[in-house]
């Protein structure tokens, strides 16, 4: 949805959105909604995720393009490929789209693992134990990150700044 250039309420925001891999996927819908309201949107994506679905892999270049297109007045993109079940690129993607305009906003969760549980005769620890690190784990520890960029100091004569949004997708 574009809108015109009297609505941009997140204009000098940042977001991270998570799950951006495909462009038929609801990252990808939040992300050019955030982006044309006015807002800085960095995402992440996982393409080898996305490989093993029946839905296979999406092409990044026009992900990022179909982003770049909606920003409105100097607002930026980035993106950052990570498996979230690594708790560092959790902290790694926090720190990157922090770094993209030197503040951090928003926070949409909206990855997930998907597919290959099958019937409960297949579950495995190790199976539920990704589940486990993908959707939760990491939705948790991204929340934390993001919430210690709001409560810390970033200089003695500077106060911290409270507030920012989280959304999680389920």
């Amino acid at each position: 949805m574009s809108h015109h250039s009297s609505a941009r309420p997140l204009q000098g925001r940042t977001a991270l959105v998570t799950g951006v891999s495909r462009r038929r996927g609801i990252g990808y819908a939040v992300a050019v909604e955030l982006a044309s309201l006015g807002a800085s949107v960095f995402f992440h994506h996982y393409s080898p995720h996305d490989t093993d679905q029946p839905w296979g892999a999406d092409d990044l270049d026009a992900v990022r393009a179909g982003i770049r297109a909606v920003l409105q007045n100097g607002a930026v993109t980035g993106d950052f490929s990570a498996d979230l079940r690594d708790a560092d690129a959790v902290e790694d993607l926090v720190a990157q789209a922090h770094a993209l305009t030197g503040r951090l906003d928003i926070l949409v969760c909206n990855h997930a693992r998907s597919g290959g549980d099958g019937s409960i005769l297949d579950m495995t620890a190790e199976t539920l134990d990704a589940f486990w690190d993908t959707n939760t784990r990491s939705t948790l520890l991204l929340t934390r990150h993001f919430a210690q960029r709001h409560t810390a100091t970033p200089a003695r004569s500077a106060p911290a700044r409270p507030g920012g949004t989280i959304a999680v997708t389920v």
